[in-house]
């Protein structure tokens, strides 16, 4: 099956074969209405103005982030992006992470680079993890392990998963 790739500020690849050409049609029709149209429920057709959207909504990397030495702190500031890369192969002892700026009902992914040693990482409170168990990295040099937070604000908490062992 072929693909199509449109890019106008937003990148979606639809298929270009089939019972439907979905590229044209959303090119031609669908594209043009979403671009140009407030989606706040108003209804009123009018363009929505960027400055209404949070500065940290869309999924922006920042730059890696290496950690090193004994009993290191970081601070990760949401603001810089909701995707964080950090890298604690040079790191030992305990990582201490704090949690700036979060907006409510965003999601927050922050990726490990591991040593090759037990590293144990200190989480603020308001991170809670299924059956209150915080994840254990992984003892793999440069295996990479993921945490995903979704910040209620309503209750001042992230709710977190984790994946590990991306080797």
């Amino acid at each position: 099956m072929g693909y199509n790739t449109i890019t106008q500020g937003l990148t979606i690849t639809v298929p270009t074969t089939g019972t439907k050409n979905w590229d044209q049609q959303l090119l031609t029709g669908a594209w043009e209405k979403i671009s140009a149209h407030d989606h706040s429920g108003g209804g009123n057709g009018t363009q929505l103005d960027s400055s209404s959207i949070a500065p940290n909504f869309g999924l922006v990397q920042v730059g890696v982030q290496v950690v090193t030495g004994l009993n290191q702190s970081i601070t990760l500031d949401w603001n810089g992006g909701n995707i964080h890369l950090i890298d604690v192969t040079g790191a030992t002892g305990t990582l201490t992470i704090t949690l700036s700026n979060p907006v409510s009902g965003a999601a927050y992914k922050i990726y490990f680079k591991q040593p090759a040693t037990a590293l144990s990482v200190t989480w603020p409170a308001s991170v809670k993890w299924p059956q209150g168990q915080a994840p254990i990295a992984t003892e793999v040099l440069n295996a990479v392990d993921s945490v995903e937070l979704y910040y209620n604000g309503a209750d001042s908490v992230y709710y977190a998963d984790w994946q590990l062992n991306y080797s």
